[in-house]
């Protein structure tokens, strides 16, 4: 286990309950971020991660799907719905 991996606490897939995660993933994409997401909001059901919220470019909401990516272990299927304006 990285250092990483222990700061985060438990990683997708893990038993973690959907609302908690959802709350950890924001809060990552926003330290990752630094508020370049407007409106960001994160649903967790099952193995179904959705990202809704509003960026100026393509790259902040490449970024945010990475971020959210960093705390699974394998690819969860990620539906990144956030608007670039």
């Amino acid at each position: 286990m990285t250092t990483h991996d222990t700061q985060m606490g438990p990683r997708l897939g893990e038993g973690e309950n959907p609302s908690r995660l959802a709350d950890r993933i924001e809060s990552h994409i926003e330290s990752r971020l630094c508020g370049r997401i407007l409106q960001l909001h994160v649903v967790c059901t099952g193995e179904l991660v959705v990202l809704r919220g509003r960026s100026r470019t393509y790259y902040a909401k490449q970024l945010a799907q990475e971020a959210a990516l960093d705390l699974a272990d394998g690819p969860p299927r990620l539906d990144n719905q956030i608007v670039v304006f």
